[in-house]
């Protein structure tokens, strides 16, 4: 495990629950498919990185624990946070608070890094630079395509980057990105990805 931690953030893939919009264009079934595709895709892509690092499924909702061990039991995973939070900036900051703070302070962890499971084209080599560049900023983040982040990392606790976000717009990357600033953090961007959410997301068939 070392000093490396990755919280990966993921929803049961129950129809009519994940992935609303993609569900509008190609049915509820097929689009909670896909879904779990890309989470499972994604998941051996972590297990193609090279260096040693601790694996968090951070779940959502909490009353589907049962759900989510099944799941993943066939990778091996054993460690599970359920989301806590009114929205995703709280459970952000509480995933976060969980991973710098659970460890004994002789094994600290120093570079957490939360991932979202249903991002598009994901590579060990991304996973890499964004645990490599923690050793040398502040903050590390994965601009998406629609004005999110597909993953961001931190080498300290801080909750105000998750603080005051417009969530669910195209403004959420940027206006992260203007909080590093004010703060005078450093950071490093990663490469632009796309998370799986239209129809159009999936051309070139990167899950079907």
């Amino acid at each position: 495990m070392g000093d490396k931690q990755i919280l990966y953030f993921v929803k049961y893939p129950e129809a009519g629950k994940v992935k609303t919009r993609l569900a509008r264009d190609m049915g509820t079934e097929e689009a909670a498919r896909l879904y779990k595709k890309a989470a499972e895709k994604n998941l051996a892509v972590l297990a193609e990185v090279e260096e040693p690092f601790g694996l968090t499924v951070v779940y959502d909702p909490p009353e589907k624990e049962a759900g989510i061990k099944v799941w993943f039991k066939p990778f091996q995973i054993e460690d599970f946070l359920p989301q806590r939070g009114a929205g995703l900036g709280e459970r952000l900051e509480h995933a976060f608070r969980f991973a710098f703070q659970r460890r004994p302070k002789e094994l600290p962890v120093r570079r957490v890094m939360a991932l979202g499971s249903d991002t598009l084209a994901l590579t060990p080599q991304i996973v890499t630079e964004g645990f490599e560049a923690l050793e040398a900023f502040d903050c590390v983040i994965g601009p998406a395509k629609d004005g999110g982040y597909y993953l961001i990392g931190l080498n300290f606790e801080d909750a105000g980057i998750f603080r005051n976000i417009p969530w669910s717009t195209h403004e959420v990357y940027q206006s992260t990105v203007q909080y590093v600033e004010r703060e005078r953090l450093s950071y490093h961007r990663l490469p632009m990805l796309e998370d799986l959410d239209e129809i159009k997301n999936l051309k070139g068939g990167v899950l079907t």
